[in-house]
């Protein structure tokens, strides 16, 4: 077990009911829209108007990270989220059948989900300061088992649960988790500096979590890597796995439910695994990193060419195990080279190239499979893995991981 303080269980709890919940919400507002609407657009709108907003919040999050004791950051940003989503409630039992209640849904949709971007570098740059130095693996890797299982389970709970309840009850028992959640995260206790009025301006606060960055070779091979290999998850969207599915391995609509459950199912055990084995990860994650990354590409190419329904749900299974090994290993690196409201604006800016990047692959990738087709366009995702292979090797030296607090912030070129 991890020699956590509890503070750490309240973070992880609260964390994986507030995912529940934000998934949850989502699905009772793509029902609610279309059924009020019956346009895919407008139901399509709203994840697209949740991804832009977590992009933007990237930008602005330094600011209240500045400005902000984290722990009050996380709670004040869970309060209003959990205030909109009582908003949203009351909205739903007026339906939005007038343009002004559209607007209205749209505006809270935005909001809610810039308070999400504002405070989840908060909650991530906290958890080096609730465990020892020696378990940051064991901890990254037990709290991507809580997000995977809740993530496994909130689709089909919510498609049984909407059924039987409907979306406006639905949306009750979000905010009922939301409240959970936020009364989970009050009882965390980081110990913080206090607050000193920044002479800096606000671009220089803006931008210093990508000064933090380019500063550190570690951050900045890290970070090209994640361009690529986030570029290359964007052929795992919806659109175009359901092409994949009915023209590839010539099944119908349920598979592609089959094989995104069977990811998501692959993660959580391979969380267990990595949770399993943290120890022997610890003073090697660089080389889990790139033989991760290896792995990954070979299976984009398996999935890619196969003919068979079979093979294709059991590489979407595999897969999870290099993609959560990997993603332990570069949190568990990013958390060793800084603290506090610096690793807080690390991750504000690292989010913003990840939504970004993912944003503009579904896109790019989207056209690339209508031109050239759906096999081709994961051969083109496999280059991509090779590309961030061949970065990770050529700057394998300093993909190490250090073992002492006191090291914390000296690997700055």
């Amino acid at each position: 077990m991890i020699k956590a303080n509890r503070y750490f269980h309240f973070l992880w709890s609260g964390q994986a009911l507030g995912n529940l919940g934000d998934i949850l919400y989502i699905i009772c507002l793509i029902t609610l829209v279309y059924n009020e609407t019956g346009s895919v657009l407008h139901m399509a709108l709203i994840p697209f108007a949740k991804t832009m907003s977590l992009l933007v919040s990237g930008f602005i999050a330094p600011l209240f990270i500045e400005t902000y004791k984290r722990t009050s950051l996380l709670i004040n940003t869970l309060l209003l989220k959990t205030g909109l989503l009582f908003c949203l409630c009351l909205l739903s039992l007026y339906g939005i059948h007038t343009g002004i209640t559209y607007a209205l849904l749209y505006v809270l949709i935005v909001v809610v989900s810039l308070l999400e971007g504002i405070g989840n570098p908060a909650r991530r740059s906290m958890i080096p300061d609730l465990v020892e130095s020696s378990e940051l693996v064991k901890a990254n890797s037990f709290i991507s088992i809580a997000n995977q299982t809740s993530m496994l389970l909130s689709w089909p709970l919510g498609s049984v649960l909407l059924v039987i309840w409907g979306e406006q009850n639905m949306l009750w028992v979000t905010f009922l988790l939301f409240v959970a959640a936020t009364l989970l995260t009050t009882q965390i206790k980081v110990n913080e500096k206090e607050n000193v009025q920044s002479q800096e301006s606000k671009w220089h606060t803006m931008k210093e979590g990508w000064q933090l960055i380019f500063q550190s070779k570690k951050l900045t091979t890290l970070t090209v890597m994640d361009v690529l290999e986030n570029f290359g998850h964007g052929v795992w969207i919806a659109a175009i796995l359901y092409v994949y599915v009915e023209t590839a391995i010539g099944k119908g609509e349920a598979w592609w439910g089959y094989i995104n459950a069977s990811f998501f199912a692959g993660m959580m055990v391979a969380g267990l695994v990595v949770y399993r084995f943290s120890k022997k990860m610890e003073s090697h994650l660089g080389f889990v990193i790139m033989t991760s990354t290896v792995c990954l590409m070979l299976l984009n190419v398996w999935f890619g060419l196969t003919s068979s329904a079979w093979i294709a749900l059991i590489v979407s299974f595999v897969f999870g195990f290099p993609q959560m090994a990997r993603d332990v290993s570069q949190n568990t690196l990013i958390q060793e080279s800084y603290r506090d409201k610096q690793l807080a604006k690390v991750y504000a800016s690292h989010g913003t190239l990840v939504y970004g990047t993912f944003g503009i692959a579904t896109l790019i990738l989207g056209w690339f499979a209508e031109e050239f087709g759906v096999r081709e366009t994961y051969i083109l995702v496999s280059f991509l893995f090779f590309l961030s292979f061949l970065i990770a090797f050529l700057n394998r030296k300093f993909l190490h991981s250090y073992q002492k607090k006191d090291t914390l912030g000296h690997e700055v070129i």
